[in-house]
């Protein structure tokens, strides 16, 4: 969410509020300055608390989220817990692991949501009590977040969310923000539709919302729109955009800073989605303005990135290699590792494409040099929070069993009283115990089996809870490999084969007589088939026609390129398919379609082969048959039919069933039947 990267609770008394009074005009910082007074000079704890508090508060202003702060927060949260102030304590957590997570300190984070978490269990008021927990479950959720851990972290958001539904039902601005986060992480683990549930119930109670969680709304939705590919949806948000900045109230600083995100969200929609690079250049250029007056030197370096790519789509050089150089040496100057990296690699394609190959290959070194420190850097973060997640879960535990050991104590001294009470009755009345006791015991008895049967029930029920979410993270786990793959082999090798056919195109221009050697003109005949292999591999990984045309387009593609190779020869014929499904659905059906081709021209020995999709409301029938030599169905567990593992694994994910009719000599006829969400369609 376009949120900063600091944020408090609202947490001044009165007594801090009073301190604007009596500042100082003639000192530079009369706010910390005051602030300092009333820490160095009051007798009430609970003052010198709020001032503390607020002195930190006033240093991550300025943009200070270091050492100095977390000094501060620290002598508050110690002062709190001397003086037996709950609220001091609560805050000061909440804010320490709001600045840990704030410089990527995962386990320092971690550690004070926890200990926050714990601590609101022992306060008595039962809306601070639950308001702190839920604060601390949703950002333990944006650690999970800002690591990838997307089902992780929605799990806490779920928690926070549950406190939230119960304890402030009416304030729609805190209910916003966790569906908002909640539809995020949906979107980002490619189920759009899950969160586009949630961006409805934000909706219900759009009108209420504050200007900017109604921005933050518009973003959100227009982002799932995207991923669930509904351009028409998305492309009208940028106009909702545009009118709440013209009509929302906000804050000047607000104001800004969503007007630069607009300009951004104009230009990526008319490059990306509409394929329009003038007007795309028209809203960069407002973005490079508007960065350039507010000194935001970041968002500056990145709009001359964005000009200087699309001056390159444009196929204007020149001008690209001006933009791109200005941005180059401002994200150097700046230490911005990531988009240097980003426009090096331009700067390259920009000087090969003008045949300026001496000038392109140092910044294609250092492109790919960039590519592995980043990588380093992100396997050194990604091991720093696996360990902080370790540590947490740790603790978490052992404060489960230090509670079930309490418990196991307490049940132990209950046990016990209740054997002295039962002797001491036993001496006055034997017979009338005895009777109570076989009572007892037989109502234990089907208490015990009723809980057995129970627990029965609910293993039953995990398991087959955890058969569903392994077999859905196996699929998505696939399925991103494949993406990686595809983009490892588009950006690394490819740009590897761009400096070989570099090299050679120097050369052949030193060297004129290279021209006329057959050895030489092979050489740059096998990189071309080389580098056209590579791009064919990549585009089979995940092709860009099925995540912009659809399902119908990608395998008519795949179809067109079968029979290309006059082997085999594949028709495809579909009824009731002029409405697209979902991007993880028609993923799979691709994936099934791809990998049944594939045995067919293995195994098969066919010389044509027919592909049916039928779909008729939500129900959908899916038709591969083939001519060829077919096999025995008994002999299918075999390594030569081991795909057919992978397509019934397949067709499990989206909860369908498949029938295999295979004969000698005859051919193959694979049967599909799906049921559709018509909700997700």
């Amino acid at each position: 969410m376009h949120n900063a990267k600091y944020q408090f609770p609202v947490f001044l008394l009165l007594t801090a509020a009073l301190l604007f009074c009596s500042l100082h005009a003639e000192s530079q910082h009369p706010v910390e300055d005051s602030l300092q007074q009333v820490i160095r000079d009051s007798k009430a704890d609970t003052a010198r608390v709020d001032a503390l508090l607020a002195l930190a508060n006033q240093l991550l202003k300025k943009n200070n989220p270091g050492a100095p702060v977390l000094e501060k927060l620290e002598q508050a949260r110690e002062l709190s817990l001397k003086s037996g102030y709950h609220t001091g304590i609560l805050q000061s957590l909440l804010a320490i692991g709001n600045v840990h997570r704030g410089n990527s300190d995962w386990a320092g984070s971690m550690e004070a949501y926890n200990e926050l978490i714990r601590y609101s269990k022992t306060v008595s008021l039962d809306s601070l009590r639950k308001r702190s927990t839920m604060m601390a479950f949703n950002n333990l959720g944006n650690i999970f977040n800002s690591n990838g851990d997307f089902n992780n972290a929605l799990s806490y958001r779920f928690k926070a969310l549950e406190i939230a539904e119960i304890l402030m039902p009416e304030n729609v601005n805190g209910l916003a923000i966790i569906y908002l986060n909640i539809a995020s992480d949906y979107r980002q683990l490619k189920m759009p539709a899950k969160g586009l549930e949630y961006l409805k119930k934000t909706a219900a109670f759009f009108p209420k919302l504050t200007g900017r969680m109604k921005m933050e709304y518009f973003y959100e939705s227009y982002q799932s729109y995207i991923s669930y590919d509904s351009i028409p949806q998305a492309t009208g948000l940028l106009d909702s955009i545009q009118n709440g900045l013209n009509n929302f109230d906000l804050t000047e600083r607000q104001q800004t800073d969503f007007a630069l995100m607009l300009f951004k969200l104009k230009g990526n929609h008319a490059l990306d989605i509409q394929d329009n690079p003038a007007v795309a250049m028209s809203s960069y250029r407002e973005a490079l303005h508007l960065a350039k007056s507010m000194g935001n030197f970041r968002e500056h370096t990145e709009a001359l990135n964005y000009i200087g790519f699309t001056h390159f789509r444009l196929k204007q050089y020149p001008e690209a290699i001006r933009f791109l150089n200005e941005a180059y040496d401002s994200a150097k100057n700046q230490s911005l590792k990531n988009m240097r990296f980003k426009i090096a690699y331009n700067l390259a394609e920009a000087y090969t494409a003008s045949g300026e190959y001496a000038k392109a290959y140092p910044f294609l070194k250092e492109s790919q040099d960039l590519q592995m420190e980043i990588y380093n850097d992100e396997k050194s973060e990604e091991l720093n929070f696996l360990e902080a997640k370790y540590n947490h879960e740790k603790a978490e535990k052992e404060i489960s069993n230090l509670r079930l050991s309490n418990t196991e104590k307490e049940l132990a001294v209950t046990k016990r009283n209740r054997l002295i009470l039962i002797g001491g009755i036993l001496t006055a009345a034997l017979l009338l115990i005895m009777g109570l006791l076989y009572r007892s015991v037989r109502q234990k008895s089907l208490l015990a089996e009723k809980d057995r049967k129970l627990q029965q029930d609910q293993i039953l029920f995990l398991e087959r809870q955890q058969q569903v979410v392994s077999l859905q993270s196996m699929v998505n786990g696939q399925e991103t490999e494949r993406t990686r793959i595809a983009k490892d082999l588009h950006d690394g090798l490819s740009g590897l084969f761009s400096t070989v056919k570099m090299y050679f195109s120097t050369l052949q221009h030193e060297k004129e007589e290279l021209k006329q050697n057959p050895t030489f003109t092979k050489s740059i005949e096998l990189i071309d088939s080389a580098a056209d292999e590579i791009r064919r591999i990549a585009h089979n990984m995940m092709p860009e026609v099925l995540m912009k045309l659809g399902l119908t387009h990608a395998i008519q593609d795949m179809c067109s390129n079968i029979s290309a190779g006059k082997l085999l020869q594949v028709r495809l014929q579909t009824y009731g398919l002029e409405k697209r499904m979902n991007a993880s659905t028609e993923i799979m059906l691709y994936r099934i379609v791809q990998e049944l081709l594939n045995n067919i021209m293995k195994h098969a020995q066919a010389s044509s082969a027919l592909i049916q999709f039928n779909r008729d409301g939500n129900r959908l029938m899916v038709t591969v048959e083939d001519n060829g030599r077919g096999f025995r169905l008994e002999e299918s567990e075999g390594h030569q039919h081991a795909g057919l593992d992978t397509i019934r694994s397949r067709v499990s994910y989206l909860n369908g069933n498949i029938i295999i009719d295979s004969q000698k000599d005859i051919g193959t006829t694979v049967i599909m039947e799906f049921l559709i969400d018509e909700e997700s369609v």
